[in-house]
């Protein structure tokens, strides 16, 4: 089974918004929390992705963010969602992957398409391939080669948590 990696939840886009907003209005985590009637570890785990909050809450969330309900989904749906190396190992750490190794080169960022069971990154050969043509101007042989000699070349020195490339089977 691969798990999704990508693409952020909901949850976990409703945690970056009210971040946000909190911080836009000058408030400690401790006294919002405080103030909504959250447990502030209950909160943290909010803003961290990692509560699947009650109708209830998001209410009370919301009305001492001042905005009504509806604005904080608009707001959660409309988080920038690209992920960074760091906030990428964040995640995998979340998750008791901290030994996944990562591809350093942010442009292979977008190429990620899971995680195994194992905790490895799992990474679409043609999307690297796509950005470093596309970022760094190479041909797609010269993208290829790169990848084969750089990375793929690289792959048995890096550990049983190495990437796993995944690559078109030619018919």
């Amino acid at each position: 089974m691969v798990k999704a990696l990508l693409v952020m939840t909901l949850q976990e886009k409703l945690g970056k918004a009210i971040i946000q907003l909190r911080k836009q209005r000058g408030l400690a985590q401790e006294k919002f929390a405080n103030d909504a009637e959250i447990d502030r570890r209950y909160m943290s785990d909010i803003e961290n992705g990692k509560r699947n909050i009650s109708i209830d809450v998001i209410e009370r969330v919301a009305n001492c963010l001042g905005i009504s309900v509806s604005e904080l989904f608009s707001m959660a749906e409309n988080i920038d969602t690209k992920r960074t190396i760091d906030n990428l190992k964040d995640w995998l750490c979340d998750r008791d992957y901290e030994e996944t190794i990562v591809l350093e080169n942010p442009d292979y960022l977008s190429a990620i398409v899971g995680v195994s069971d194992d905790g490895r990154l799992i990474y679409d050969y043609e999307r690297m391939v796509e950005h470093l043509m596309a970022t760094d101007g190479m041909d797609y042989e010269e993208a290829c080669e790169f990848i084969d000699f750089n990375t793929i070349g690289a792959l048995p020195y890096m550990g049983e948590k190495r990437p796993v490339i995944l690559t078109r089977i030619e018919e």
